[in-house]
């Protein structure tokens, strides 16, 4: 069963890596198809955005390294204290940009499908999440959202922290 479930997730991957690409192609050759440029400059914002979070991920991961957590522990610091997943969320964002820049309905169709393939990505980090680190990830998830940041801010600001002095 699980020999059956690898080759259903690698072709996973290949059919995202194959949109992926297609998706940045015709963003390139269908640039600016609609003329917005409304779209066009917020597609180039969010775009900038989706690589902060992408290498700000990064950055988290590897100053958890830094800190001594090993590759095979949970990260919960930068990023990875508002939000399970900067990496999709990253990704999700520069897969929009790339929508809003093209301005064409083909690309909105892979637009789509890529960011339910990263739905269902996430889905099952977070099952073998909770495989591999049990009760810990389940805490985890209660506390941080999965790639909701305003949310993952607002909660953060208001959980109590052990570094923070009572006022007054």
């Amino acid at each position: 069963m699980k020999h059956g479930k690898n080759i259903s997730h690698l072709i996973g991957h290949m059919a995202y890596i194959i949109l992926y690409l297609l998706l940045i192609t015709f963003s390139i050759l269908l640039y600016d198809s609609a003329n917005l440029m409304i779209l066009l400059y917020l597609g180039y914002i969010i775009l900038l955005s989706g690589i902060i979070i992408l290498l700000s991920s990064v950055q988290s991961r590897k100053q958890a390294m830094k800190n001594g957590i090993s590759k095979e522990s949970l990260v919960e610091n930068g990023l990875y204290a508002f939000i399970r997943h900067p990496e999709f969320l990253g990704h999700i964002l520069i897969i929009l940009s790339l929508v809003l820049i093209s301005q064409h309905p083909f690309n909105i169709l892979i637009g789509a499908i890529l960011i339910l393939l990263l739905y269902f990505a996430m889905c099952e980090e977070e099952e073998r999440n909770i495989e591999k680190f049990g009760i810990a990830y389940k805490d985890y998830m209660k506390r941080v959202p999965r790639i909701n940041l305003l949310l993952g801010f607002y909660r953060k600001r208001r959980r109590p922290d052990s570094n923070r002095r009572p006022p007054g």
